[in-house]
């Protein structure tokens, strides 16, 4: 899809959007003036408020506000203009002779200008009016929150004897949210980082920000798809060439080299060479660059902090933002930035972590043949493999471009970029380095010699990985096959036996289970790694075969084992354990887990720390009950906020559709089974095959009925062991199975069903959700309302437990209690209606209206007349279904109301839109 972009122009002065724009970043002054105009207006007695800032710091703009709140509040407002001058005053102390006993606000600015007979003049006319109903802002500027000058001050001390004075809270720096719509208002599009990064530099003051975007955006600014940024590419986004910010432009440069003028000489000297060393930087290494004792870098350090160039950790010192970091490098001549590099390796080469910070300066400056320099980025790159595999991935790619092709030492640098990547999440990128470093190798006269064919091996197992993770399973199978065969004549490798099994397992290879069998039969023969991934293998297998309580405790070794080893796993034990304790009800555990595996993954890791822990949770937050956060955590899954593993991405979308179809947004859930039908297919043998089908039966039902889920499910039923996986998904799931096929007259299923939940049963007996999916399950189909109640109360799953309520209360309403039929089903309804389970509890208000029984369902909300934020939330899903093709009956059946209601909404929606028909309303939604 094509980019729109377009130029950003400096707003002209007498059309500027700014002097319009809400104030920014000023809430809490505001609400004190608020405050301050209500205490006046209940006292009847005059208060003083001062407003003191810098030059620049807003208050101008701070008392337009106050006094547009004035007005609004009813309050005379007189301020004096021009602003500051001693005509100003009187024009004021005129003014106020006929203001009579009003409520009135006084509006002052840049007193600090006045002379000191006017100031009198004012403080004798607020003397003279203390008793009256006035609010007085007044404001002055300071110089760095220095105090007023003595005639000011003079006025100041003789007012606070005789009126309240309160001072305005502290006019600082724009931050946060509110910078990056100060920074939407100026350039008329929301801000990207790298625009936010410029305008955090020099956030002084709100005008500076200003000032610096009108100086940009004739040229330097542009807005591409409704997202304004810098033209030549991303600032604040990741570090380019293992730790060097992007380039600046040229006006920001010179703005900010324009402030470091201001700077001592031994502070600009030190920061210049801070910006040699990167940020953030250690002290000692500044200190030793500079060849001056610790005590020296105390009044530059000091300084760079209070100009807002330089932040203190607890170990270390780094630079505010990056771009003031690129400004201050780019300062230091090239030559002479290359010999400080040097020494700066040199110096840190001999301590415990010298490897890695020397490597940081020596990829910059190294040059072909240069075999000591290539020699400490190689083993940098290695050191920092799990702990930064970013910085990892950029040394070693970089060393590559250093060596020629097919040489053993750019091979197993391929082998460590590769790796890095993959942990970082870049997994296109790593695939590409893989098979480009194999290509180069090809040439070469075979046989290969022993020590190049093992890394040529090695890089084939460590490709199999990504492309598992990528999701290209048949070709990580095909590849850690090759990388396998191989090394037949010595051990195997660990990455390759791994995503080999993965794979297998994943194709539906039936010995994928009995070649981890093999493995966990001969431990002495394997590494760690490899006995856990054949443990976590074992356990899917164990799962299957419905064996959930020894599933979860062979993951449990798995992931015991696993922290014993001596390398992180790329496949963590910990996210299958995860999936499984949350299936088994074991919410705090799953929680304890996922925070775990988050904690121990590199803050680097990109997708690998923030796609896959966010899955773990979407499907955690789904069994709690809570939709949005469930649906937040997905879309982070499937990678429509970032980066994504699209392994793992079937899951995400499966709560995605499961949270659609719990609000009863059918289309948007078929929408998302769609996407997951088309972008990620399904192998029978696939651990979402048998969930997607489940989903899909019970989309049928919402959409059409009961006979039309029946077909899915006897598909599901046709293959070995898919219905036992059905109903492990959800604990609810079983028992919506016997319902459904219960009112679509097919007991074959029913029966099939229940056989499923009781041969789990016999298995894991000491399970307390199997132990109430079954009885669920088998008392809803034998109508035993005592068995469902027990099994309510058994329920962990909060649907599941809404779910039992529901159905205690239809066999109550066979028996003919409607009593307490009616608690059971407003229970019920309250508990959909907590968990936003918005068709389900539609389902269970319909059930009590025909028992005479109506529960409000409606809030009061301000809405438009007209347009889709006039719609009402009923309006607005019958909007949905009808634009979605159902015709009135499939809605209204859908919504649990009648024909006739769902054509009263239709008149109401098509009133509100302004249209006249079906067609315009899918017209006006597409």
């Amino acid at each position: 899809m094509e980019r729109s972009e377009k130029v950003i122009s400096g707003p002209a002065s007498a059309r500027d959007p700014i002097s319009r724009a809400e104030v920014r970043g000023r809430e809490k002054q505001l609400a004190q003036t608020s405050a301050q105009l209500r205490r006046v207006a209940r006292g009847g007695r005059g208060t003083v408020l001062l407003v003191a800032a810098a030059p620049g710091a807003g208050k101008t703009r701070l008392l337009a506000e106050a006094a547009r709140l004035a007005d609004a509040d009813g309050f005379v407002v007189v301020g004096g203009v021009p602003a500051g001058s001693d005509a100003a005053i009187e024009a004021a102390r005129t003014r106020l002779r006929h203001a009579g006993g009003a409520r009135t606000a006084v509006v002052l600015d840049d007193l600090h200008l006045a002379s000191p007979p006017a100031l009198t003049t004012l403080c004798d006319v607020m003397v003279a009016l203390r008793g009256h109903p006035i609010l007085w802002v007044l404001a002055f500027a300071t110089d760095r929150g220095d105090a007023p000058h003595e005639p000011l001050k003079d006025c100041l001390g003789r007012l606070r004897a005789v009126l309240p004075v309160e001072r305005v809270r502290e006019l600082g720096p724009i931050e946060g949210e509110a910078l990056a719509l100060l920074v939407a208002d100026c350039t008329g599009a929301a801000p990207d980082p790298a625009l936010l990064a410029l305008a955090e530099s020099v956030n002084d003051t709100p005008r500076a920000v200003i000032e610096l975007l009108r100086g940009l955006a004739d040229d330097d600014l542009c807005a591409v798809d409704g997202t304004s940024r810098p033209r030549f590419g991303p600032i604040g986004g990741p570090l380019v060439g293992g730790g060097v910010p992007a380039p600046v432009p040229k006006r920001f440069s010179m703005l900010i080299q324009q402030n470091l003028r201001s700077l001592s000489e031994p502070t600009l000297k030190a920061l210049r060479l801070a910006a040699v060393l990167g940020s953030p930087f250690a002290p000692e290494d500044l200190s030793a660059l500079l060849g001056e004792a610790p005590v020296g870098l105390l009044a530059a350090v000091d300084e760079a902090v209070d100009r807002g160039l330089l932040v203190c950790g607890e170990h270390d010192l780094a630079f505010r933002t990056e771009p003031i970091w690129r400004v201050l490098l780019d300062s230091v001549p090239p030559p002479v930035c290359a010999l400080l590099r040097r020494q700066a390796a040199a110096m840190m080469l001999p301590r415990s972590d010298g490897v890695e910070r020397a490597a940081l300066q020596l990829v910059h400056v190294a040059q072909p043949g240069n075999a000591d320099e290539i020699r400490v980025i190689s083993e940098g790159a290695r050191k920092l493999l799990i702990a930064d595999p970013s910085t990892a991935a950029s040394l070693a790619t970089r060393c590559m471009e250093l060596l020629p092709p097919g040489r053993a030492e750019r091979v197993r640098l391929a082998r460590t970029a590769v790796e890095a990547c993959t942990r970082a999440g870049h997994l296109e990128r790593a695939i590409t380095l893989a098979k480009a470093a194999i290509d180069d190798t090809a040439p070469l006269a075979p046989p290969l010699p022993a020590e190049l064919a093992e890394d040529v091996a090695a890089l084939q197992a460590s490709m199999s990985t990504a492309l598992l993770l990528l999701g290209n399973v048949q070709s990580a199978r095909r590849a850690a096959g090759d990388a396998l065969a191989a090394r037949h004549g010595g051990g195997q490798h660990r990455e390759a036996m791994i995503a080999h099994l993965a794979a297998s397992y994943l194709t539906g290879d039936g010995t994928a289970v009995d070649r981890a069998h093999r493995i966990l039969d001969a431990p002495d023969r394997h590494t760690r790694a490899v006995l856990v991934g054949a443990m976590t293998f074992h356990a899917f297998g164990q799962w299957r075969d419905g064996e959930v309580g020894e599933a979860v405790s062979t993951l449990r070794e798995a992931v015991a084992l696993d922290r014993t080893g001596e390398e992180a796993q790329i496949l963590d034990p910990r996210w299958f354990l995860a999936f499984a304790l949350t299936r088994t009800d074991e919410y705090e555990q799953a929680a304890a887990v996922i925070q775990s595996s988050a904690a121990t993954s590199a803050p680097e890791s990109g997708a690998l720390t923030a796609a896959v822990p966010a899955v773990l949770r979407a499907q955690l937050h789904l069994a709690q009950g809570r939709l949005d956060e469930a649906e937040g955590e997905a879309r982070t899954g499937v990678g429509t906020d970032g980066s994504h593993v699209p392994m793992l991405a079937p899951q995400a979308w499966l709560v995605l559709a499961s949270v659609a179809l719990r609000r009863g947004s059918l289309t948007q859930a078929e929408d998302h089974i769609r996407t997951l039908e088309k972008d990620f297919p399904q192998h029978a043998s696939s651990p979402w095959w048998a969930a997607r089908l489940l989903l899909n039966a019970q989309l049928a039902e919402a959409q059409a009925d009961p006979l039309a889920a029946a077909d899915v499910l006897a598909e599901i039923g046709a293959r070995a062991g898919a219905l036992r996986e059905a109903v492990l998904e959800d604990p609810a799931a079983a028992a919506w199975c016997v319902r459904s096929m219960l009112a679509a007259d097919r007991p074959d299923l029913v029966g099939m069903v229940i056989d499923t939940t009781e041969h789990l049963l016999v298995r894991n007996r000491r399970l307390p959700s199997v132990l109430a999916t079954a009885m669920h399950a088998r008392a809803l189909a034998e109508g035993d309302a005592d068995a469902l109640a027990r099994a309510g109360r058994l329920h962990r799953n909060p649907w599941a437990q809404a779910a039992a309520a529901e159905d205690h209360a239809a066999l109550l309403l066979d028996r003919g209690d409607h009593e307490n039929a009616i608690s059971e089903l407003d229970r019920a309804m309250s508990a959909y209606g907590a968990l936003g389970g918005e068709r389900d509890a539609a389902r269970v208000r319909a059930r009590l209206r025909r028992l005479g029984v109506r529960r409000r369902h409606w809030t009061h909300a301000k809405r438009p007349v007209s347009g889709w934020e006039s719609l009402t939330k009923t309006e607005r899903k019958v909007a949905e279904l009808v634009a979605g093709g159902l015709t009135n009956q499939q809605a209204a059946r859908h919504l649990f109301i009648s024909p006739h209601t769902v054509g009263f909404h239709l008149r109401q929606i098509y009133r509100k839109l302004g249209i006249r028909s079906r067609t315009a309303l899918i017209r006006l939604r597409a």
